[in-house]
């Protein structure tokens, strides 16, 4: 299928249990040294007196009824990467939705890196710094992008598991992650880092310096922080070992008729892939003007009875392909070995990335009581990436007068070349008239636009973002802040060798003057459009410049987004008046004001659907506002008692009006801790949460879009779904033994838009959990954590293959469904477009399983030290509820692509003196090469497609990696590592972008640094 778009730790001053932490820990990726706050070696390193995240009551030591996972900024940037969002994807309970890899795959997210916890979304994965809410990194959407976090003065990011909305309000569905930044820096800080893979590309880069001073007598201290951090760029050409742009791809292979059932595997993972229906020089397919896999006439036909193809070579003259071993017969457009464009020549595969960071951050302690506080920065993260071409393929051809199958012209459609084109050499004329239906005027070219130009993509995004305020501590305990939050993020996306549809045309379609030059037609006679720059299309490489410059534009996408949030935050206890036996009850009340705006507009060219790109109209919706209040409340009820070491019961609750459909919704949570001996605990949680609909949900205008989808009505798929799927395809109009061709070879003609009438997402989630910290062990610690969270009336738009499949599969034609699809033509196929796809509260998402952390830190010998830490995530339910009509009818996600059942991390480092060496293992289980349900029995359902591939899953994998860290004196460290030692490469012709994000692209992966203190 094609589509038409392919698409960080600063600081001196440390505590003494920290800093000995840190001088063990050599850290790869991040995961290997993640700390669940619960842990013993975690208490030990701890000030005094925190504020959990999860909570907003402070804590004396780390005592969360949620799970708590912490991971310092010396993890994060222990490894040859610059991008923080691919070190905390590293983390089993984070899916890599959006790591640098694999945000090329839509237009305008190249180079972005967002959360996405339990894979329940990235919409749903609350972003925070310090606690507070921040601007976001798409327009309409209320998404943060991590590398808008600033490293150096970054401490430690919290991720804490279960839904936290009457915490911190809308959108924490999964969790949260907040990004904790340090309160006081003191003294100088550089760091340089770069690296580079073993086969000398993508090439990173890392210059920061910190500079903090305390002053007023420590009463007041301000840090300065600057960096830049540079990834080039990789492509698929620069590795062709691993695209197969050389040779051919590696994919899982239709091999096999789907429509027989003879037992035998349909598909294989076979390499030296080529498509028959594309061509880098242009390739002429002798067909009949309906179905490319139909020949014209009889002679058009190889023995197999599929058409003849013809390809242009560089010269110009036209060549009968190698047809390699053809899999035509088996529905296929493939073949192995033969002639025909590989596509994987041009793309990328991870993203060239410059990021710019300036942040400043301040206090000053008037008095306990009044300390104002203050927080800016600027951030500027510019994205370059290659796209493919443009291409074309299939569409009617043979006649003009009175052919049903008349010249038309189309965005992705097959180039209609006149016979009587100049450049169209004599011999091959004639071939090509010989093989279709006598009288006809033109075929279609179907190509691989590549010497016109690939369709690049550069995004700048620029982000402010000041937050002041002010906190202080009265009346012995209690606490109070209130701060004024504003944010503002400005977008610059560039689209270069943007097709302009009406030019490309016009070029195309060349011809003689009087003076016998070759000119566009619409210039033979009278020269209508002076610019117009005939285009030679037969043969790779024949396009000129000056018809590249005719025929491409530039085009361009502005926007912006705004946040206001201001809040108030007052915290204190009953210790004045009565205590529990535990203790003093504890409380926290609060408010909260959010405002967010937000607008995008494309260039006139692109709104009127001129050129090759979508036509997408402007987004200006109106603002998005809302008020909440919420208050919280801990109950120490048992403390230092035999069987009842500790007893805490806690509860909170949040209410918020958003203008709009979505009103007033509540938010609560529940919880408590138990621990009967010091060295076990329990920990359970209940969470109700919200999640507003998003300015992007609401008011997106719709706009054309594309889907690559199977149609269930095509004789390859009507016998794979429900038993009343091919009478609701006769029932549609669709012809028996119907072949979508269209569907098989391109992508489907769709709207997108918005739902100004959708409410809020709800979810309910427990946790519940196990900390134990054996005295008998001193420095292990283990923790196990069970988490089982529900999201009801999810908002989402409803997938064009969702739509098409539930439509055919329901009982009759009479659904909310195929109420979507425009009406089929005819002859079977889709109208364009051919249907709505818009967002509805509809759907339901389940992810329960559970957490395990392990970790173990012990003195050998006098001054060595060896630390092993372990993280595992097990998935026991991840499963979708898609279908409108049956709401309880599941989709299992739980080991599909992405979303493998385990997870884990492993370090082990070794500290002797001044040099610590460290290695890292990161496990990731296999998964589904299709969806579950094709090859497996499910729910009671037998495996739909049993006979689907030769292969179950994608296998596990293990990718390891080294470090070593030498303390030269107390000022100056020197460290380097190397990154997936094995050259692990992604598996069956992934390329570890896009929903094979979850696999390393790079390969083994070099690099060194130094960091220098004063």
């Amino acid at each position: 299928m094609r589509s038409v778009r392919a698409g960080r730790h600063g600081g001196l001053k440390l505590t003494a249990s920290i800093a000995a932490l840190i001088a063990t820990q050599v850290g790869m990726p991040a995961f290997a040294q993640a700390q669940t706050v619960d842990s013993g070696a975690a208490q030990a390193q701890e000030p005094a007196e925190i504020v959990v995240t999860g909570s907003r009551i402070a804590q004396p030591g780390v005592n969360s009824p949620i799970p708590v996972t912490s991971v310092t900024v010396a993890d994060l940037t222990r490894s040859g990467g610059v991008a923080i969002g691919d070190a905390m994807n590293t983390l089993p309970s984070l899916r890599p939705t959006y790591s640098q890899a694999s945000s090329t795959q839509f237009i305008g997210t190249s180079g972005l890196n967002l959360l996405d916890l339990r894979g329940l979304g990235t919409a749903r994965t609350l972003v925070l710094v310090n606690g507070r809410r921040h601007i976001t990194a798409l327009e309409g959407e209320f998404q943060v992008d991590v590398n808008t976090i600033p490293t150096d003065l970054l401490e430690r990011v919290d991720v804490v598991t279960g839904g936290s909305s009457a915490v911190y309000g809308s959108d924490a569905m999964a969790g949260v992650v907040n990004f904790v930044l340090k309160r006081n820096f003191e003294g100088v800080r550089l760091n340089a880092q770069a690296g580079i893979s073993d086969k000398a590309d993508r090439g990173t880069y890392r210059l920061s310096g910190t500079v903090g001073k305390n002053f007023s007598e420590g009463r007041g201290n301000i840090a300065v922080a600057l960096e830049y951090n540079r990834a080039d760029l990789v492509t698929y050409a620069d590795r062709p070992e691993l695209t197969g742009a050389v040779d051919g791809r590696t994919q899982l292979q239709l091999v096999e008729d789907p429509t027989i059932d003879n037992n035998r595997p349909d598909r294989t993972v076979l390499n030296r892939v080529h498509s028959y229906g594309y061509d880098n020089g242009g390739n002429f397919i002798a067909y009949n003007g309906t179905s490319t896999r139909s020949c014209a006439i009889a002679n058009a036909c190889v023995a197999n009875g599929f058409p003849r193809i013809f390809g242009f070579r560089p010269d110009g003259s036209l060549n009968e392909y190698n047809y390699g071993t053809d899999f035509r017969p088996a529905g296929s457009g493939n073949n192995q070995g033969g002639d025909g464009a590989v596509l994987n020549d041009r793309g990328t595969l991870v993203p060239q990335l410059d990021r710019y960071v300036a942040n400043v951050i301040a206090h000053y302690d008037v008095s306990d009581a009044f300390r104002p506080f203050f927080e800016a920065k600027f951030v500027r993260v510019e994205s370059f990436n290659q796209g493919t071409p443009t291409f074309a393929q299939g569409g009617g051809q043979g006649l003009v007068n009175g052919d049903p199958a008349a010249l038309t012209y189309g965005t992705s459609v097959g180039i209609p070349i006149r016979l009587d084109n100049p450049y169209l050499q004599p011999a091959a004329a004639a071939t090509i008239a010989s093989l279709l239906p006598a009288g006809s005027q033109f075929f279609r070219l179907n190509r691989e636009n590549n010497d016109i130009g690939t369709r690049d993509e550069f995004d700048r995004r620029d982000t402010y973002r000041f937050v002041g305020g002010v906190e202080g501590t009265f009346n012995t305990t209690w606490k109070y802040d209130f701060s004024v939050n504003y944010g503002e993020f400005h977008s610059t996306s560039r689209f270069y060798n943007n097709r302009v549809e009406e030019n490309f045309y016009n070029a195309v379609d060349a011809t003689r003057n009087a003076a016998g030059q070759i000119v566009c037609r619409i210039n033979q006679t009278t020269v209508t459009d002076p610019n117009c720059v005939p285009i030679n299309l037969l043969g790779d490489g024949s396009v000129s410049q000056a018809a590249r410059n005719y025929v491409n534009t530039t085009s361009t996408r502005i926007g912006k987004a705004t946040e206001l949030d201001i809040n108030a935050n007052l915290i204190g206890d009953s210790g004045k008046w009565f205590e529990l036996p535990g203790g003093p009850v504890r409380f926290a009340i609060g408010g909260e004001y959010r405002r967010e705006t937000a607008r995008y507009q494309y260039d006139a060219l692109v709104k009127s659907g001129a050129t090759f790109l979508n036509a997408i109209p402007d987004f200006n919706p109106t603002s998005f506002e809302v008020k909440e209040a919420y208050g919280e409340l801990q109950l120490p009820v048992l403390r230092n008692l035999p069987f009842a070491q500790e007893l805490t019961v806690n509860g909170a609750v949040r209410v918020a009006d958003y203008k709009g459909a979505t009103g007033t919704v509540w938010a609560w949570n529940a919880g408590g801790i138990y621990a009967p001996v010091r060295d076990i605990k329990f920990r359970v949680n209940y969470s109700k949460s919200v999640r507003a609909p998003t300015l992007g949900d609401l008011y997106s205008s719709p706009s054309q879009n594309f889907a690559s989808v199977d149609d269930p009505c095509d004789v390859n798929f009507i016998n794979k779904g429900r038993s009343t799927r091919a009478a609701n395809c006769a029932a549609a109009g669709v012809p028996a033994g119907f072949v979508n061709d269209r569907t098989r070879a391109g992508t489907l003609e769709i709207l997108s838009g918005g739902n100004a009438n959708l409410t809020a997402e709800t979810s309910r989630s427990w946790t519940y959990g196990v900390v134990v910290q054996p005295s008998f062990v001193p420095g292990l610690s283990f923790t196990a954590d069970y988490y089982d969270i529900k999201i009801s009336n999810v908002i989402s738009p409803v997938e064009a293959q969702t739509i098409v499949d539930a439509c055919y599969d329901a009982p009759n034609l009479s659904n909310q469904f195929c109420a979507l699809i425009n009406p089929r033509q005819s002859n079977g196929y889709f109208a364009a477009p051919a249907l709505l796809q818009s967002s509805v509260n509809f759907a339901a998402l389940r992810a329960k399983g559970i957490d395990l952390d392990l970790s173990y830190t012990r003195k050998v010998f006098t001054n060595d030290r060896i630390t092993i830490r372990g993280l595992a995530n097990y998935v026991q339910n991840r499963t979708d509820y898609p279908y409108l009509d049956t709401p309880d009818r599941p989709e299992r996600v739980r080991g599909e692509l992405n979303d493998p059942i385990w997870r884990a991390n492993v370090s082990v480092d070794y500290t002797h003196g001044p040099l610590t060496l460290g290695y890292q293992v990161r496990y990731i289980g296999r998964q589904s090469i299709t969806d579950w349900e094709t090859q497996h029995d499910t729910n009671g359902v037998p495996a739909l497609d049993p006979n689907y591939a030769d292969v179950v899953y994608y296998p596990h994998v293990f990718y390891h990696a080294i470090r070593g860290t030498l303390d030269v004196n107390r000022q100056f460290t020197l460290y380097g590592g190397v990154d997936n030692i094995a050259d692990k490469r992604p598996p069956y012709g992934l390329l570890g972008t896009g929903d094979g994000g979850i696999f390393d692209n790079i390969g083994r992966f070099m690099y060194i640094g130094a960091t220098v203190k004063f």
